[in-house]
């Protein structure tokens, strides 16, 4: 009750602050100035979008939502009018009825997952940061303030709702809410009942790799960054291109797996991900694709004896994940010719387990085209292509699995 108390104090208190409509008209409106110089256009994503306004910006987001208690799933729509600081905000009618009003730029903000640390990073902006999942962080610095409560912890959007007394104590005045769980959808309802300005984002609901790192011109929007989200995504883009050319035109397909070992005679394998599209878009053949089921960024389960009847003959394989259980025995790895040839590769490279910290959750989510060029070096050293490899890298086949994860810094 008293937890409860006090969050309803500091809301009312936020209620009076330059959050409310009133305060953002000020005698200096121009009605005819266009206020946003620099536009974001979507080219890949397909879960938000946005219009320009003069003053303010219409923008929408999708995803559907499943349960995880088993309660079903649904299609979440959001509609934010984002409005500029010291101007009136529209009359909401129509579609926009129901809409939720944020002034913007954003001064102090709240992230409550990995990548959306990177996002604000590689905008420049993650000096407005309040607020972050926890303390994963694999910026040893970011950790750090989060240790010493310099940041603040709100919990991670995968396994629970945020603590929005303290996102309110922190005087938040934009929460970039990652909401993953439809079992979690009201606390967004409660985050803008209780005045703090919230946005949706459904970067992870995207099935193209350059549609979730396009979600860096979506934070732009709140800061009216979108001149450095279009340039730092054309550079994104541009280096998928020119990685995609240099792979288009091999006579032969090196064949390739991507799973990992689960535990319980079970794998978990890339069929239908984001995964897949990386080895299609560097022109091997994936011998497990099948795009006719859903999309499943998280991956397929199948049993060893599929996963081995259909991957034995496979030339290289991404073997070792973070969430890898102990491998099977000596006899049973040793009837797949890429664990006997050793063309073998991981994807955490950049891992602390220790701070059980992995930014292939992170950073990875945002610069695909280090992803694609990691591969070609791994899978092409003859094309010799001038890349350090950043996220994976090959695998030792003396590489303890599963790993010795640090689970008390998890919020």
């Amino acid at each position: 009750m008293r937890n409860t108390l006090a969050i309803i104090s500091i809301a009312l208190c936020c209620s009076c602050g330059p959050h409310t409509s009133t305060n953002l008209e000020t005698a200096n409106f121009d009605s005819n100035k266009d206020y946003f110089t620099h536009k974001a256009v979507t080219q890949h994503a397909k879960n938000f979008s946005v219009s320009y306004h003069k003053n303010y910006k219409i923008v929408r987001t999708n995803a559907r939502l499943s349960s995880w208690e088993g309660n079903g799933d649904e299609i979440k729509q959001d509609v934010m009018v984002l409005v500029q600081r010291g101007t009136p905000a529209p009359e909401l009618t129509g579609d926009l009825e129901n809409a939720t009003i944020i002034p913007i730029p954003a001064e102090r903000v709240a992230v409550n997952i990995e990548n959306g640390e990177t996002f604000m990073d590689e905008l420049g902006l993650f000096d407005r940061v309040v607020a972050v999942g926890g303390a994963i962080s694999y910026d040893d610095t970011v950790r750090q303030r989060v240790l010493d409560k310099d940041l603040a912890q709100i919990g991670y959007s995968w396994h629970q709702p945020a603590n929005l007394e303290v996102v309110l104590e922190r005087r938040t005045d934009l929460f970039l809410m990652n909401l993953s769980n439809l079992d979690f959808a009201d606390a967004m309802d409660k985050s803008r009942q209780l005045g703090i300005p919230t946005a949706s984002v459904f970067e992870w609901a995207e099935s193209d790799y350059l549609a979730r790192a396009e979600w860096i011109k979506y934070y732009a929007l709140f800061f009216n960054a979108e001149e450095m989200a279009n340039q730092k995504f054309d550079e994104i883009k541009g280096q998928v291109e020119n990685i995609r050319k240099l792979t288009a035109d091999l006579n032969k397909k090196p064949s390739m797996v991507w799973g990992y070992y689960a535990g319980k005679d079970r794998w978990v394998v890339h069929k239908n991900s984001i995964e897949t599209q990386f080895m299609r878009d560097i022109g091997v053949e994936n011998v497990l694709e099948d795009l006719s089921g859903p999309v499943q960024n998280n991956g397929d389960p199948m049993s060893s004896e599929e996963f081995l009847s259909k991957a034995h003959k496979a030339t290289h394989w991404v073997i070792g994940d973070a969430h890898s259980a102990a491998l099977p025995s000596q006899n049973f790895m040793n009837q797949f010719d890429s664990w006997k040839s050793g063309r073998l590769y991981h994807n955490m490279k950049r891992s602390k387990p220790e701070a059980n910290a992995f930014d292939w959750y992170g950073r990875a989510v945002v610069r695909p085209d280090l992803v694609l060029a990691d591969l070609v070096g791994l899978i092409y050293p003859e094309l010799e292509l001038n890349h350090e490899l950043y996220f994976m890298d090959r695998f030792d086949k003396a590489m303890k699995l599963p790993l010795d994860v640090n689970n008390s810094l998890y919020n």
